[in-house]
């Protein structure tokens, strides 16, 4: 009977132990996942106006459109970068600016989006997440010192239908040849 005992007890033990230590490899198989999709997460760069050097998504000007919405044209550091779009916090209202890629651009590698106009002299909060995911990948603070404003080309209303008249080109003339009667001078 003593033999049986100590069999029950080592066995619940024993069950004891593999217990402890599936739940100790569960979460340390949960730990590794979790780490990985972090690190698959993009990480959040700093938008920053446009120089020489720039190697990251920065933006070249702000300005308006025709509708007299604001436009905010953006660098990107290659032609693959992800579809974004923009929220801009100004005054504590947040407004979603809509992106595209410049496609009159030949690398691509400029954007544009189109959203409310922020006020000459204030600050704007922009922040940048991917479309497909949602995924916050870029943010900076900016002054709108200036704007860049869309200016309407007007072409004249009539097109002549006749080439204008060309001037006349000055045409050279030559002086008149006056014939100077030559004197035989004697030689000494």
């Amino acid at each position: 009977m003593k033999q049986k005992q100590i069999f029950i007890i080592l066995g619940a033990a024993g069950i004891i132990f593999l217990l402890f230590w599936l739940a100790v490899i569960t979460l340390v198989v949960k730990n590794i996942r979790g780490a990985t999709s972090e690190t698959s997460d993009p990480i959040v760069v700093d938008v920053t106006l446009c120089d020489e050097d720039a190697s990251d998504l920065c933006i070249v000007t702000f300005g308006a459109n025709n509708l007299n919405r604001m436009v905010i044209y953006f660098q990107l550091p290659n032609a693959g970068y992800a579809p974004f779009y923009v929220k801009a916090d100004n005054r504590g209202t947040v407004s979603v600016y809509s992106c595209e890629v410049d496609k009159v651009a030949t690398a691509t590698t400029h954007a544009y989006c189109t959203g409310v106009r922020t006020p000459l002299g204030e600050t704007i909060d922009i922040e940048v997440y991917t479309t497909d995911e949602d995924k916050l990948i870029a943010r900076g603070t900016f002054l709108v010192s200036a704007i860049a404003l869309a200016t309407p080309i007007s072409l004249p209303s009539e097109i002549p239908t006749e080439a204008p008249a060309q001037p006349e080109a000055p045409v050279a003339t030559e002086a008149p040849i006056t014939e100077v009667p030559i004197t035989e001078v004697p030689i000494p």
